[in-house]
């Protein structure tokens, strides 16, 4: 037996569909970002560390409440664009 759509149905999963669709590249796209961030900083560590000739943190306690308040400011930036403001 075959379920029938109805047409409140049927607006019901075109109304989700571009929400899906954004969520998924959005989750996509920060995904290749966070790898991206976290490849730029394991370099900058190596580097360091030849440098010194010792193991050096990835980033410093400071660095890392700097990184927090930037992506906290870029989500806040990217919910106001979406208000309109």
């Amino acid at each position: 037996m075959a379920k029938t759509m109805t047409k409140s149905s049927d607006r019901r999963l075109t109304k989700r569909a571009p929400k899906t669709g954004v969520l998924l590249a959005g989750g996509v796209l920060g995904a290749i970002i966070g790898v991206g961030a976290a490849y730029l900083l394991w370099q900058a560590k190596e580097r360091r560390s030849q440098e010194l000739d010792e193991d050096v943190p990835v980033v410093s306690s400071s660095g890392l409440m700097r990184i927090g308040l930037l992506v906290f400011s870029l989500l806040r930036q990217i919910g106001d664009i979406a208000k309109g403001d």
